[in-house]
């Protein structure tokens, strides 16, 4: 067998599939998955796939307006793969493929890009279930694969040009945007700095060739951008609300470090596999052997030493000074911590350069364990726990009850309760009886970025919270209503019990469905 052939069956290869198959798992446990912002953007697809049938009547309270913006990638692929599959199981075979299983893949090319040992991708595996990812950002999540990958080839571009890898870059520059537009924005900006720091050794002309390979990205969204710009309010409107907010304490930011880090559940969980990363890339730092075999490697150079650790730097420092949120001329919510996960991606990177010694690869393995380990108790949790029917969930049965075209109203009693996972409130749950038929979904927000949106959405109280809900006020325009119930401090009680308006459907764990069977709510069809 060829040394190539050896290397591509070798046992740590074997690992690092075995250990990628691993993540994905959990995401294929249940029909639904708990993350806060997802069901909400599988309305965009959802509203596609059910505008032909007339019973959902998505035609006539949808608005429908497709152009060119953010997170179109993935909206089309779900929309798309929904004719071949449900629509809950296209959007995850995305989030599985792009999601999650593509960051160690395009760790391995760029820590081979930077001299560093492709083995250290193993870092990246647990990582990919960060905050992001609970929160739903699937294309943010997705975006940073592409955004890795790409600031490998501006680098590899200046030391070797090739044709290949110019297409490459320019048409991943074209597509980025569309998987997320902020990661863009960032990808953009760390691409500068790369340029930056090897404007000494490259000729002028090769540097402006790479500079302009980043550029398909932001003149594709500039229709998007300038249409957002001039959207909205008029300019003496927009003059009274702030461009950006107050920066948090220092002590502060430094606080939310952790909770935008991998936090997903509010017990240890996730905070044991934290500390188990973060302790193996500080022993990587700390014992790891300076490597001599780096400087002599094919196309790495001095500069391939320094350049992940200067890309990290910038954007730590991006975190401490960007707001977290910006109102005009967007309104762009957490946006300092979304550059924690790339920070992060470029600290391992830059960890010591050349092959890892026996030391270096021995401490992966308690990492690989723990990262099984995780997995498992995340697909254990989403499979029984959430969606049922072993543990206190029972959400997809609930949501399989709910008929197509109904108007659906969530509620949720715990919204003041500490989470158990990133869905608090669940905010967005009711959108999966949407994404399973049609009808109106709330609470749910516009998605100006979306190619669809609801025409007039009835009134309901922010987030779905029980404690706001008013029935007279909020239970007009809807025929069902899923509750989601809980006891403790600060929990309300179920809003709907006891009333005669409504009946209550079914029950599963915290879950109940309600249907109306009279007025002021909407009568549920037989």
């Amino acid at each position: 067998m060829s040394e190539a052939g050896a290397r591509r069956v070798s046992p740590d290869v074997a690992v690092l599939v075995a250990l990628v198959a691993a993540s994905v798992v959990p995401l294929f446990a249940g029909r639904y998955l708990p993350f806060y912002d997802y069901p909400a953007h599988l309305t965009v697809p959802a509203a596609l796939r059910w505008r032909s049938v007339p019973d959902s009547h998505v035609a006539a309270w949808w608005s429908f307006a497709p152009a060119l913006v953010p997170n179109s990638i993935h909206y089309l692929f779900t929309w798309a793969g929904s004719y071949v599959v449900s629509m809950e199981t296209a959007s995850r075979i995305f989030v599985a493929l792009f999601a999650v299983a593509a960051l160690p893949v395009s760790m391995v090319y760029a820590l081979r890009t930077f001299g560093r040992d492709w083995r250290l991708a193993t870092l990246a595996v647990p990582f990919a279930w960060n905050r992001g990812l609970w929160y739903g950002f699937i294309g943010h999540c997705a975006a940073l694969s592409i955004s890795m990958v790409m600031i490998a080839i501006v680098d590899r571009e200046l030391r070797a040009p090739s044709r290949k890898r110019a297409v490459a870059l320019g048409a991943l520059a074209a597509l980025l945007p569309f998987v997320h537009f902020f990661i863009m924005l960032v990808t953009v900006a760390l691409g500068a700095v790369v340029l930056l720091l090897r404007v000494r050794a490259v000729p002028l002309k090769r540097s402006l060739r790479v500079a302009a390979l980043l550029a398909p990205g932001p003149l594709a969204m500039g229709p998007w951008v300038w249409g957002r710009l001039h959207a909205g309010a008029g300019a003496a409107a927009a003059a009274e609300v702030p461009q950006g907010t107050t920066a948090p304490p220092l002590r502060e930011l430094v606080r939310v470090l952790h909770h935008w880090f991998m936090e997903g559940y509010t017990g240890p969980v996730d905070d044991i596999v934290a500390v188990v990363l973060l302790s193996t890339l500080a022993a990587l730092f700390a014992f790891a052997a300076p490597s001599r075999e780096v400087d002599g490697a094919p196309g790495v150079d001095a500069g391939a030493r320094r350049i992940p650790l200067f890309l990290g730097g910038a954007l730590a420092l991006g975190y401490f000074l960007l707001p977290f949120e910006i109102h005009r001329p967007f309104f762009w919510w957490a946006l300092n911590v979304r550059l924690i996960p790339l920070a992060f991606l470029w600290l391992i990177v830059a960890a010591p350069p050349g092959p890892l010694g026996r030391l270096g690869r021995g401490l992966l393995i308690p990492l690989a364990a723990t990262s099984l380990a995780f997995f498992a108790f995340i697909a254990w949790d989403i499979g029984a726990t959430f969606n049922g029917p072993w543990g206190m969930g029972g959400f997809d049965g609930l949501v399989a009850r709910i008929p197509r075209g109904a108007r659906v109203l969530g509620l949720y009693t715990d919204y003041y309760r500490p989470p158990r996972y990133t869905h608090y409130p669940f905010y967005y749950a009711s959108s999966y009886a949407f994404v399973n038929g049609g009808g109106l979904v709330a609470p749910t927000e516009v998605i100006h970025y979306s190619w669809t949106n609801p025409i007039e959405p009835p009134a309901a109280p922010f987030a779905g919270d029980a404690a706001r809900f008013d029935f007279d006020a909020h239970a007009p325009g809807f025929s069902h209503f899923l509750v989601r119930t809980c006891a403790g401090a600060r929990c309300v009680s179920d809003p709907l019990e006891g009333r005669g308006e409504v009946m209550r459907v079914s029950e599963a764990g915290s879950w109940r469905l309600y249907a109306c069977v009279r007025a002021p709510c909407l009568p549920a069809r037989p």
